[in-house]
């Protein structure tokens, strides 16, 4: 109890003082939070309100022996500790009072140091600093950041004038004169930057190399037409799922597309993909590489109008005899008349769609078609499938019935004229077609080809593996001389044995 009186104490004498900035700072609740609880009841006359700063000090009388009580000016001194008696007083309860009194003798005194720091701020504050004006100082490594970033901007300004100065001069020769002889913009400074600007990211979008395939071979080797093909959808379909992960399935009857087709046409693979993801597939589905003559991936691809397209412009190949089948429009967006859409295989084992171009295409070779963009657009807009074998039996039907009346004409001369009678069709039968006796011959060398390579894949693949291990053993020993000056390898224990 003693204690709570001297904390009372010393916080009336801090609340007395005035305020500095730090000091209203404190909150409240920690000022009150010594002396605004009370324990164990506390008298009535503990809870009386002390008196006020501003009333005078009683003069002692000449006859009393007490000591006068302490003046204003030394309030801020603590109180002498209370006698014995003093103490017993405080100790008992007073009537009705709490266990927990809250002590609101303190409230007044914080209210009257607030208004008096207000009042105070009011006229300059209580400290009496000045407010720092004009620019904020900056430290040693600020400046030397904002000196750098200084450096930095007129350099690039520096070499952006550079650049257009350079981009903006005149043409350097007669070749890029007539390059842009066309365009409007090529006599203005900002019109040749234009130009310039252009003719670079066409450069860049086009595909790695000029002539994407080399020179065609010659007869008998080379093939009359070619046949760029899509690997995705329309070769094979690829799915993934978390059991399996990614699998992918071979379209029904591919093999026998690309191995019968590739007697007249020269295939092309040339996929979206890159040669990291589409290489392994390719290598599944020709591994001894007797139908795909050439793989081209994305690299080869450019950029038009926001579309990945596969520009036949590059391709080093005659565009009447080129024939691309994709599933995707984009593909052939440069040259549409060469395309031929494909719907996308989703991994239907009954599909037949891609075994059902096989006679379009086979007719294509029999009958040597000059340009095959007429061909094609003939037949825009069609299910080639059915529609080429609905044309196809009305022109056997029509053919049939020249070849009876022919035969018939050519039986009245006899057998002496009948040779010379008949000319480039002699011994054509009847009931075949030109048509029918040459698919018969090719399909015929089809199947014998199929037999020779079941029965010789074996040892051509084994022969072929050795070349390869031959070359890869003649290149290190190539490499072994250039850096050893023509010094042989050291022999293998196995050989020294030998």
């Amino acid at each position: 109890m003693v204690l709570n009186v001297a904390a009372r104490h010393a916080i009336r004498a801090v609340a007395r003082t005035p305020m500095t900035p730090r000091a209203q700072a404190i909150p409240r609740t920690v000022v009150l939070a010594s002396s605004s609880i009370r324990f164990l009841g506390t008298s009535s006359s503990s809870l009386a309100p002390k008196k006020s700063r501003s009333t005078p000090t009683p003069t002692p009388s000449p006859a009393s022996p007490k000591p006068a009580e302490p003046s204003e000016k030394s309030v801020s001194e603590p109180d002498a500790p209370p006698t014995p008696a003093e103490a017993e007083s405080k100790i008992e309860p007073r009537k009705g009072s709490s266990a927990f009194d809250l002590d609101t003798s303190a409230v007044q005194l914080l209210e009257d140091a607030e208004s008096a720091s207000k009042s105070g701020a009011g006229k300059g504050g209580s400290t009496g600093a000045k407010a720092k004006t004009g620019a904020r100082s900056m430290s040693s490594i600020e400046r030397r950041r904002q000196n750098t970033v200084r450096i930095l901007a007129g350099f690039v300004l520096i070499g952006a004038g550079l650049s257009a100065y350079n981009l903006g001069r005149p043409w350097d020769n007669d070749l890029e004169a007539s390059r842009f002889a066309d365009s409007p913009d090529a006599s203005s400074f900002l019109g040749r930057i234009k130009l310039r600007l252009n003719a670079m990211y066409e450069d860049l979008n086009k595909p790695v190399f000029d002539q994407l395939l080399p020179d065609p071979l010659p007869f008998p080797y080379g093939r009359p037409y070619t046949m760029v093909i899509d690997l995705d959808d329309l070769l094979v379909h690829s799915e993934w799922s978390r059991e399996h992960g990614w699998r992918t399935a071979k379209r029904p009857g591919l093999d026998y597309f690309l191995g019968y087709l590739s007697t007249w046409f020269e295939i092309v693979l040339f996929t979206t993909q890159p040669f990291f993801t589409a290489g392994p597939i390719i290598e599944k589905l020709d591994p001894d590489r007797r139908y795909i003559a050439y793989t081209l991936f994305r690299e080869s691809c450019r950029t038009v109008d926001g579309k990945l397209v596969k520009d036949l412009d590059h391709l080093n190949r005659d565009l009447s005899k080129v024939v691309v089948v994709d599933t995707n429009p984009d593909s052939f967006h440069l040259h549409p008349a060469n395309g031929l859409l494909v719907k996308p295989w989703t991994g239907d084992k009954t599909d037949r769609d891609l075994v059902g171009l096989v006679p379009f295409f086979e007719a294509i070779g029999i009958y040597n078609i000059e340009d095959v963009r007429r061909t094609l657009q003939s037949y825009a807009g069609t299910h080639i499938p059915s529609e080429h074998a609905r044309r196809a039996a009305e022109t056997r039907e029509r053919e049939l019935v020249e070849n009876k009346a022919r035969m018939e004409r050519m039986g009245k001369f006899g057998s002496v004229f009948s040779g010379v009678a008949r000319g480039a069709n002699a011994g054509l039968p009847a009931d075949k077609t030109f048509y029918d006796t040459e698919r018969e011959r090719y399909v015929q060398a089809y199947l014998e080809d199929q037999k020779y390579w079941k029965e010789n894949g074996e040892a051509l693949r084994k022969q072929a593996k050795e070349d390869q291990e031959r070359q890869i053993r003649e290149m290190k020993m190539n490499t072994w001389g250039f850096f050893t000056g023509g010094m042989k390898p050291p022999q293998q224990p196995q050989e020294e044995g030998k």
